[in-house]
């Protein structure tokens, strides 16, 4: 009856997860800016707020605190009309000061009417609707002493630390996405990196997904111990990896000092080969462990 109890227990949780990335997904895809900055803008004219009221933390205006205007609009042709802003791009003093707005055009699925404001992180936005959409789907597997996988996830942690990829993919996915996503609001310290960001970021995600769903699929086995000469390649390789790591870090910091979003689209790349490199030396010193006890355990035999 417990163990029933403890798997729908699990269920609900992870409907509630995959519900508030649904909600992660729309607030940041709403107030970025990416949501009113698609479409062709066909007319232009200016807002009046005729009421407003604060929302939150939970409401159709996302996952925060906002405020929710209606507002009458008078287009440049002298045409009016009536609608509602809901994450904040009217507030109350807008009840006096008229706010700039634009009917866009939308392919063929309609149209909206924006607020014309600056919107420097619609890239972020954008970078990150895929990523939130694949965990409402996915979901997210977080251990917990009430979970009904909890021996599984012991288990697992375990033979992580011997895997190379298994434990950086997402870590490195998500910092990259986010990294190269807030490196769109800035000019670019190497131009082009932060989209090149954007695609590794995506290419890491993608990776870490096809990974989880082997693992459901087929378990997590313990990878073979690398022999001691391969342990030696590995510490060499992730000895270079870091140095290389480290000077781009530090020439990203020196060549947009100052610009600190740009910044951090130029050292992401850096810190994830430092990252590698870093985990090179820990896998092959993790192995040198097991390798040494498997080999005394032989001897004792």
């Amino acid at each position: 009856m417990s163990a029933g109890i403890e798997r729908a227990g699990y269920v609900a949780w992870q409907v509630v997860v995959r519900l508030v990335a649904l909600a992660l997904c729309y607030t940041v895809f709403a107030v970025s800016g990416a949501l009113s900055s698609d479409g062709v803008v066909t007319q232009r004219g200016t807002a009046l707020a005729t009421r407003c009221e604060r929302v939150g933390p939970v409401s159709s205006s996302g996952l925060g605190w906002y405020w929710r205007c209606d507002a009458a609009i008078t287009w440049d042709d002298g045409s009016t009309g009536e609608t509602v802003f809901k994450q904040s791009e009217l507030t109350p003093r807008n009840h006096a000061e008229p706010a700039p707005v634009a009917w866009r055009e939308v392919d063929n699925s309609g149209h909206m009417i924006t607020a014309e404001r600056p919107k420097p992180f619609a890239g972020f936005g954008w970078a990150m609707m895929i990523p939130l959409l694949g965990v409402a789907i996915m979901g997210v597997e977080i251990p917990g002493p009430r979970s009904p996988f909890a021996e599984q996830w012991a288990g697992r942690r375990r033979t992580t630390r011997l895997q190379l990829w298994q434990p950086l993919a997402l870590p490195v996915g998500w910092g990259l996405l986010i990294a190269g996503g807030l490196a769109t609001a800035a000019p670019a310290v190497v131009p082009g990196l932060a989209v090149i960001t954007l695609l590794l970021g995506h290419f890491a995600l993608a990776a870490a997904v096809v990974m989880g769903i082997n693992r459901r699929r087929h378990g997590l086995e313990p990878p073979p111990l690398i022999s001691p000469e391969r342990q030696v390649t590995c510490e060499r390789a992730g000895n270079r990896l870091r140095w290389i790591g480290s000077a781009g870090t530090l020439l990203g910091l020196v060549a947009g000092f100052g610009n600190w979003l740009g910044v951090l689209g130029a050292v992401a790349i850096p810190l994830a080969v430092l990252a590698f490199g870093q985990r090179l030396l820990l896998i092959a010193d993790r192995h040198r462990g097991q390798f040494d006890g498997t080999a005394k355990d032989g001897a004792t035999s």
